[in-house]
């Protein structure tokens, strides 16, 4: 019988440069020693875990679909028929007034008024038309006809949100009131009604008609 330090004298001559493993002995040695003292156990090896490819694609996926998503809501313009919406570009935020009542009730002055030359003020980095109207007939609020009154507008053509104004006109004037004694429109879609043959004539994005008692007063017919 092979004593213990014969066998290890063995193991370590079977190799003389080792193929050093997890347990100290190489392939050939662990060999020639389950030969001679049976089995050897040793811990298996546990391999290292890596990260699924796959699941790092698909968590890339999903993140730029959430973005593109984001971006599209960020984006997405308003529907000027809506509640709130306005029909401009991403920045809008006029009201939109889904009935004739709320119309009216949101405003503080209708008038029928030709409209003066304006000129362009700058306030706040904000530029606009302010021009003299004048009353022609008034269907709430005051002054009576025969007054005046000062209008301030965004410049026709300088934004997506203008209204068609232009000097020398009749419309009706659907306004609400600023600081200073002016006015201005209600929103941009609905504030102004053009005339023509003693007719109110709503705008392209407006499909509200004034009411029987609002156009007699302005002596106009829908």
């Amino acid at each position: 019988m092979i004593s213990k330090p014969h066998v290890k004298s063995l193991v370590q001559h079977a190799n003389p440069v080792p193929d050093v493993t997890v347990d100290g002995l190489s392939a050939r040695a662990r060999a020639e020693l389950a030969d001679l003292v049976g089995s050897v156990e040793t811990e298996p090896r546990v391999p290292a875990r890596r990260s699924s490819r796959r699941g790092i694609l698909v968590a890339a996926v999903a993140c730029a679909a959430a973005a593109a998503v984001t971006t599209v809501a960020v984006f997405a313009l308003n529907d000027p028929k809506e509640p709130g919406g306005s029909g401009g570009g991403p920045m809008a935020d006029e009201p939109y007034f889904g009935t004739t009542a709320e119309l009216e009730d949101a405003s503080v002055l209708i008038v029928r008024a030709r409209l003066g030359t304006g000129h362009e003020e700058t306030t706040d980095g904000l530029t606009e038309t302010v021009a003299t109207a004048q009353v022609l007939a008034t269907a709430k609020g005051a002054p009576a006809a025969g007054g005046r009154i000062e209008l301030a507008y965004t410049t026709p053509g300088s934004g997506p949100e203008t209204a068609d104004l232009a000097a020398g006109k009749e419309y009706v004037l659907l306004l609400d009131e600023l600081d200073g004694n002016r006015f201005t429109l209600v929103n941009t879609t609905q504030g102004v009604y053009g005339i023509e043959d003693g007719h109110a004539v709503p705008g392209e994005d407006n499909d509200v008609a004034l009411s029987a008692g609002v156009l007699k007063a302005l002596r106009l017919t829908s």
